[in-house]
C-alpha cells in the first residue's frame, strides 16, 4: 500500500515585531547616548605604562605655545566655579564683577575656558558665532605667573564649588617645554594644593603593535 505524503508547507515567520523592537531598540540608543565633545585645545599626551581613570576633576591642559585653559565635564560644577569665583575675587577683578544669570549660563555651557578673569564679562556677552570665532584664533589662555596667579584661582574656585570633592589633573602636550608645566605646578602649590594627576595615553606593550591613545590619567 503507497504511503499517504503529506504536502510540505514552508513556515512562515512574522519579523514585525522584531523589527519594531530593533527600530526602537536604535532610536533608544541614539537619544541617550552621549558622545565626547572635540577638544578645543588639540595636544598630544605623552604615554605611560600603567594609568588610572580619573572622575569628577578640573583640568588645567597646557599647550605647546605655554598657554593654559581649564575644563569642566560638569555643567552645574561650572556655574557653581564662576559663583565662588566672583564672590571671593571679584573686588580684585573688576571684570568679573554683576555678571547677570544669562552671563553665568553663557559660561556654564563652555566646557573649555582660557581667557584672563578681567574679560569674562566682555566675552559671556558675546553671541554664539563670536565666541566660537574667539575660542578658534584669539583665545589667549589663563594667566599663570608669579605676579598674577589666575590658574590658582580658577582651581580654588571649583574646590569651594565642589566643597573639595574635585581632582586636579593637569595635561600637557608631549612636545611643549617642561617648563611650561612645571610653571602651572608652582602656581598650584603656591594655593597649598600637591595632589594632582597627569594626563597620559597608555604606552604600547613591548614587541606589540600601536595602542591608540586614550587620555587616562596617571596618578603621580
Amino acid at each position: 500500500m503507497p504511503k499517504v505524503k503529506i504536502p510540505r508547507k514552508s513556515t512562515i515567520v512574522d519579523m514585525t515585531a522584531m523589527c519594531d523592537v530593533s527600530f526602537l531598540l536604535l532610536t533608544f540608543f541614539i537619544l541617550t547616548a552621549k558622545f565626547k565633545p572635540q577638544s578645543i585645545v588639540a595636544v598630544d599626551v605623552p604615554t605611560a605604562r600603567s594609568t588610572k581613570a580619573v572622575d569628577n576633576a578640573i583640568t588645567i591642559t597646557v599647550n605647546t605655545e605655554g598657554k593654559a585653559f581649564i575644563s569642566v565635564k560638569e555643567k552645574s560644577v561650572r556655574f557653581a566655579m564662576l559663583e565662588k569665583l566672583t564672590e571671593f575675587t571679584g573686588d580684585h577683578y573688576p571684570g568679573i564683577k554683576g555678571l547677570s544669570k544669562e552671563q553665568m549660563e553663557f559660561f556654564s555651557l563652555c566646557d573649555t575656558w582660557g581667557s584672563p578673569i578681567e574679560e569674562t564679562k566682555r566675552i559671556t556677552s558675546m553671541n554664539g558665532l563670536e565666541f566660537k570665532k574667539y575660542q578658534e584664533e584669539q583665545m589667549p589662555g589663563i594667566p599663570c605667573d608669579s605676579t598674577n596667579n589666575q590658574i590658582g584661582d580658577w582651581v580654588m574656585a571649583a574646590r569651594y564649588a565642589t566643597n573639595g570633592d574635585i581632582k586636579i589633573a593637569i595635561k600637557g602636550d608631549k612636545d611643549s617645554n617642561v617648563e611650561y608645566v612645571k610653571q602651572v605646578i608652582k602656581r598650584l602649590s603656591e594655593k597649598d594644593i600637591h595632589r594632582f594627576v597627569l594626563i597620559t595615553s597608555l604606552a604600547a606593550p613591548s614587541g606589540a603593535g600601536e595602542v591608540p591613545a586614550t587620555e587616562t590619567p596617571a596618578e603621580k
